[in-house]
């Protein structure tokens, strides 16, 4: 029952006419190849492989799952035939570096991919989103000898990675995991166990390289004492070919809500073979050049389930007839009209529409960042873009999969009772995205990241990646007479944003609690400001063709909804945050239990 389509003519309009990337990256020499027309191609490939392939092996995904069977998982066939199809099209090789047999696309084509691949099948995307996390974290931080032993295996689609982190007793507190590494002649024997490995074993691959967060014997306490580890599951010889069976094995998997093609695993370490990755105690810093990778591809997995349920939820209010338009009989002929004449549907479509287009805008427009700072020559534009790139990246991570799962809700209400049950496939999009905003640091982990580390590091300095380039569009364009109707509210939303700024400054200097209980509702004020920026600058160009087609006249009046019904939030959350933290923490622990014995009184 479920249909998609991959939105090309959405990249198409974001990419080439908006972001004008052809222009962009062809000042990089390393990107020569990366010209529209070859974009376009891949493009084409890459959503005809989803559309024929993916999304066809995620009901098995769901329903049969990834089966544990005495240590081994067994992942669905169609699963596997799914991913043959992606590794034997070349597509593996499209991120990694031309030095270990990749094609080095630009980063900001990941966005594209990461999307699709999770609209179509959000448990395939996790296996390799997740090797395509661990290339980058060797890339910066292993030694020659892994980065040429282990990269060009993760480029081929052989191997496959994981990231290993949580233990039983710490989740995000990660300075008080035990797993150990004792220093041996040329390698590290660990010990240990972590939970919550997604992929941490399964039959998909010939290997699965574990990144594994560890302390030495002589360790600092807390979190500078934590090393980083490459820990394959076979040890791999000195001529590249597969050895012997290493001290890594899986206990369990769970039983989890959604996402059930992809195992999350308990890993067991016993006296395994790790090397080390970058220097002693200094594995989480290497950990998060991966994990912020994560965080952005974990906001496309919100992106990437939001598209396929709005597809289904527009197909859906299209076809399904059920009651009267408010006004006139929209098919007077027939005895109701379809579900799209209600303003409440049109309200949750547009709604989804608006958020879907702007989000991706946003992605697109930090991976580009992304690109800069890896390519540029020049080191203040490559410490600019570095600077919006962190800026952004728990924005981009909590506003994507916060929507993620409200539109999926909201496509899910659209069919009504049908969406409750299996058959039409939308419940599993809710079950599926649910884990979005808690993996890869919730959600409230990252509004401390951006309002307790971003917001006030270098006196300011990351904000003014965001500030100055959205003052300088509104002073550029202020007498524009297409663009006042927007620009005059942003100019409110912009500067509300910078006055909760200085409010928070000012208040979390004495009390540290104003942050925290600030945090949330200063990263969603946030992250409509700057969807709101993204559609000036998809404005910009839509005026300028709204002659040509009807399709820049419709993102006009899509972007007229977003300034209308969705922008106006950002003075709740102010007002929100104004109020403090006094309330929320003066409540005693024992005032939060609901079930209390009667007093006895008369």
């Amino acid at each position: 029952m479920v249909e998609y389509k991959a939105p090309h003519r959405e990249y198409e309009f974001i990419l080439k006419e908006v972001l004008k990337i052809d222009e962009v990256l062809s000042k990089y020499p390393e990107y020569d190849e990366a010209s529209w027309d070859m974009i376009q191609m891949i493009s084409e490939q890459f959503g005809k492989i989803n559309e024929e392939y993916w999304v066809t092996s995620n009901k098995e995904g769901d329903e049969v799952g990834a089966i544990f069977d005495e240590g081994k998982v067994i992942v669905p066939e169609k699963m596997k035939e799914a991913t043959k199809m992606v590794i034997e099209s070349g597509l593996t090789q499209l991120f990694g570096h031309q030095k270990y047999g990749g094609m080095e696309f630009p980063n900001v084509i990941s966005v594209l991919s990461d999307e699709m691949s999770c609209s179509a099948n959000m448990a395939l995307g996790v296996y390799m989103g997740l090797t395509k996390g661990a290339y980058h974290c060797i890339r910066y931080h292993g030694s020659e000898e892994i980065k040429n032993t282990y990269l060009p295996k993760f480029i081929s689609g052989e191997w496959f990675g994981t990231m290993c982190l949580t233990e039983a007793h710490c989740g995000t507190d990660l300075g008080l995991i035990r797993t150990t590494a004792k220093p041996k002649e040329d390698y590290y024997s660990l010990n240990g166990q972590k939970i919550f490995i997604s992929c941490g074993e399964h039959d998909m691959g010939d290997n699965i390289i574990h990144l594994v967060l560890a302390k030495l014997p002589d360790a600092p306490k807390g979190v500078k004492g934590i090393s980083l580890f490459l820990v394959p599951k076979y040890v791999v010889n000195e001529d590249g070919s597969l050895g012997e069976r290493n001290g890594v094995n899986c206990v369990s998997i769970e039983e989890k809500m959604g996402v059930h093609g992809s195992p999350t695993c308990v890993m067991s370490f016993e006296n395994a073979k790790g090397y080390l990755v970058g220097e002693i105690n200094d594995g989480l810093a290497a950990m998060f050049s991966m994990m912020n990778t994560e965080r952005i591809a974990v906001g496309l997995q919100g992106l990437g389930l939001a598209e396929i349920a709005y597809q289904n939820g527009l197909a859906y209010a299209k076809d399904r007839i059920q009651g009267r338009d408010l006004k006139e009989p929209r098919n007077p002929e027939d005895e109701a009209d379809p579900l799209i004449v209600h303003p409440d549907v049109r309200r949750m479509l547009m709604r989804s529409k608006a958020l879907i287009d702007s989000g991706r805008m946003l992605a697109c427009w930090t991976a580009l960042s992304i690109d800069k700072y890896e390519k540029d020559p020049d080191e203040k534009v490559q410490k600019e873009a570095h600077d919006l790139v962190e800026l952004m990246t728990p924005i981009i991570k909590s506003l994507l999969t916060d929507y993620g799962v409200e539109i999926t809700s909201d496509m899910l209400q659209i069919y009504g009772g049908h969406g409750y049950i299996k058959e039409y496939g939308m419940e599993q999009f809710y079950r599926d995205v649910r884990i979005a905003p808690i993996w890869e640091g919730t959600n409230g982990i990252q509004a401390l990241d951006l309002a307790g580390r971003k917001m006030p590091q270098g006196m300011g300095r990351l904000l003014r990646r965001f500030f100055h380039p959205a003052l300088d569009f509104i002073e550029k364009n202020k007498d524009d007479e297409n663009l006042k109707e927007f620009i005059v509210p942003f100019s409110k939303a912009l500067k509300g944003l910078q006055k909760t700024t200085m409010y928070m400054a000012q208040k979390g200097l004495s009390n540290p609690y104003e942050i925290g209980a600030a945090a949330t509702d200063y990263q969603r004020q946030f992250g409509l400001v700057a969807m709101a920026y993204m559609w000036l600058l998809m404005l910009e160009v839509a005026f300028t063709k709204k002659d040509e087609d009807s399709y820049y006249r419709n993102k006009i009046i899509l972007a007229r909804f977003f300034y209308e019904r969705i922008l106006p939030e950002t003075l709740s959350r102010a007002i929100t945050i104004s109020s403090g933290s006094k309330t929320m923490m003066s409540l005693s622990d024992e005032g939060f239990d609901s079930y209390h014995k009667f007093t006895g009184a008369a």
